[in-house]
């Protein structure tokens, strides 16, 4: 196989590297240290709270970390879940709630970092919104990372023989071949 990715990152791709290895470890501390500023009483929550930084650690990890350890650049589509994945993270800290919305009867008890931000109205968001961007965090960290272990092989991406036969058919076609995959 060719090459298959620049040998030296630029512009917003190598803005995306460097910000994303300080992006894990801000957003990591984003969604631990207001919980750890605003409490919780619930056990369950404390187990959310700090497993969700250690998955978003790990994610980052691997997916800048893996190619660096393998003398290679992480790729732009593995960088981009990244990012996405922080976004995510964003808003999971801002949302993750302590219990239910049952708290929401008092601001003394208001546990979601935009509750205590916001008002008490907000407490009834917080596990609507938060639960399911945890869940497209780690599924946007996943997919990056899988994409960065892939493309950082020996051979880089592996195009399979299918993936060339269709190649200029249907209602979009692709002209031509890629010149990074060319033997």
């Amino acid at each position: 196989m060719g090459k298959s990715q620049p040998a030296v990152p630029t512009g917003w791709h190598k803005f995306a590297i460097s910000g994303g290895w300080i992006g894990t470890f801000l957003l990591a501390a984003w969604i631990l240290v207001p919980r750890l500023m605003i409490g919780t009483t619930v056990p369950i929550a404390w187990v959310v709270t700090v497993s969700l930084p250690l998955v978003l650690m790990a994610i980052g990890g691997v997916t800048l970390g893996v190619p660096a350890l393998r003398d290679m650049i992480p790729t732009k589509r593995s960088v981009a879940w990244l990012w996405f994945a922080f976004f995510w993270a964003f808003i999971v800290g801002l949302f993750l709630p302590d219990s239910t919305i049952f708290s929401a009867g008092s601001p003394d008890h208001a546990t979601a970092l935009v509750a205590v931000l916001f008002g008490p109205g907000w407490e009834g968001a917080g596990s609507a919104i938060a639960n399911p961007a945890a869940i497209l965090m780690t599924i946007s960290g996943i997919i990056g990372a899988v994409f960065s272990l892939l493309d950082s092989r020996a051979g880089g991406p592996i195009r399979t023989e299918d993936e060339d036969a269709f190649q200029g058919q249907g209602y979009f076609t692709i002209l031509g071949e890629d010149e990074y995959y060319q033997q």
